[in-house]
């Protein structure tokens, strides 16, 4: 187990390395990527942009923001998973060989259980939700319309997912198997696929609200 295991983080490294060396004029892109995708924007942009727009919409982003970190926090605390950064300096795969050089950034020093990725799954549930808002908005569109508009959400979605992915790679915060684990964790299992299981702003507007951003708050303000 241990040995298939540092075979996938070798791989990983691999795929950091290659990375960082060929697509370093990208690095502002992937940065601002990861700090786009962080889940406290979810609070202080999108929430109030949705909560202005539709408010049941900008309550269930909240939710999902919540319920997601939280989850995300269980699974690491199960699954635990390594570092890149930190992996790489401190196995003993390597032996003699030489190890791979790769590169530190700000956000590189997690120092937390890294699987699954909370950007990754974040993301995939947050943008789940307003692509899914976004085709229900009601208009006179014909049915070619229609599939256009879906299948320009839907691509636009999965290159969200791509682009955080590759980012935290790069970064170094995460391994590629780490990444997929929190992007399928994110579609699987936030409420975002099951709206039934969210409260909604028609059962007492003023009390959902303001629940919803006291759980925000605790979500953004470190402990």
């Amino acid at each position: 187990m241990e040995t298939g295991m540092d075979f996938i983080h070798s791989s990983g490294v691999q795929m950091t390395h290659y990375l960082q060396q060929n697509y370093q004029s990208s690095q502002g892109w992937f940065l601002f990527i990861s700090f786009a995708a962080d889940l406290r924007n979810t609070f202080f942009i999108l929430f109030p942009i949705w909560f202005h727009l539709c408010e049941a919409v900008g309550v269930k982003l909240i939710w999902v923001a919540v319920i997601g970190d939280w989850l995300n926090l269980v699974f690491k605390w199960i699954l635990f998973g390594q570092r890149p950064y930190w992996w790489v300096h401190e196995t003993g795969y390597y032996g003699n060989a030489s190890t791979p050089v790769i590169r530190q950034f700000p956000v590189t020093c997690e120092t937390g259980p890294g699987s699954p990725s909370g950007h990754a799954m974040g993301s995939a549930g947050v943008y789940y939700v307003m692509v899914t808002a976004l085709l229900r908005t009601p208009g006179r569109r014909s049915p070619f319309q229609q599939q256009c508009l879906r299948g320009a959400l839907w691509m636009s979605f999965w290159g969200v997912q791509v682009s955080v992915c590759l980012s935290r790679i790069f970064l170094a915060a995460h391994f590629p198997h780490q990444v997929f684990t929190g992007v399928v964790s994110g579609e699987v299992l936030l409420p975002g696929r099951f709206p039934g299981l969210l409260p909604t702003p028609r059962r007492g507007q003023g009390g959902w609200a303001g629940c919803s951003m006291a759980l925000g708050s605790f979500h953004v303000i470190p402990l």
